[in-house]
């Protein structure tokens, strides 16, 4: 049976016609208050406090918590997705400079503490609610199918599954980069040198052999 594909909803916004500046900023201060405070203290109160609005205010946006969560979940996906389109640039024909700065962009991303306690409590939070489970396995669906894509329209004679397959690694790579390297940055081997390796493997031993193979 053809697993069916991930969905989710992207641009989340209220319905009721309101300035995006305004979501924009609930957004924003929804994110810093989960990094800040973690999954236990993240309230809509607390959110609507760090955003310099009342808390119905923001309710008349996200009636409830999940909702805001899957809206900064959203968010969080068209930015990676942006950013994928950038680091690729897909109007360059040259696929090995393409993957060469989406690794190295992706390696550093998750080291940076917003990316690495965003992320960290968005685990924890999916480890007590289905719903934000979902979202966060759909999440990475969805990033790495698009990024399979983006390569393919440098590389179309290139195999599909053999794409899945390298960005699945580099995906498994980057996150385990935020576990080893994302609160601790000092280690016995720096990142830089694991960066290095990550990028010659991917781009010399992946690359070469699975993106060109028949």
């Amino acid at each position: 049976m053809t697993k069916e594909k991930p969905v989710i909803a992207r641009n989340i916004r209220p319905q009721k016609p309101v300035s995006l500046a305004t979501i924009d900023n609930i957004l924003s201060s929804a994110r810093q208050v989960l990094i800040e405070h973690g999954y236990a203290s993240f309230t809509t109160r607390r959110v609507a406090e760090a955003a310099g609005i009342s808390p119905g205010n923001l309710s008349y946006h996200f009636p409830s918590k999940n909702e805001l969560i899957q809206a900064l979940i959203s968010n969080m996906l068209d930015e990676y997705l942006l950013n994928f389109e950038k680091e690729m640039n897909i109007a360059d024909k040259n696929l090995t400079m393409g993957l060469d700065k989406l690794v190295e962009w992706l390696l550093d991303d998750a080291i940076t503490e917003s990316t690495a306690r965003t992320f960290r409590e968005l685990w924890a939070m999916a480890q007590h609610d289905e719903s934000i489970r979902k979202m966060v396995d759909d999440f990475y669906d969805v990033t790495i199918e698009r990024a399979a894509m983006l390569i393919a329209q440098n590389q179309p004679a290139a195999q599909i599954d053999s794409l899945r397959e390298w960005v699945h690694l580099l995906a498994m790579i980057a996150e385990g980069a935020i576990v080893l390297y994302g609160s601790c940055q000092t280690r016995v081997v720096s990142f830089e040198r694991i960066k290095k390796m990550v990028i010659s493997l991917c781009l010399n031993d992946i690359g070469a052999s699975q993106i060109h193979s028949k």
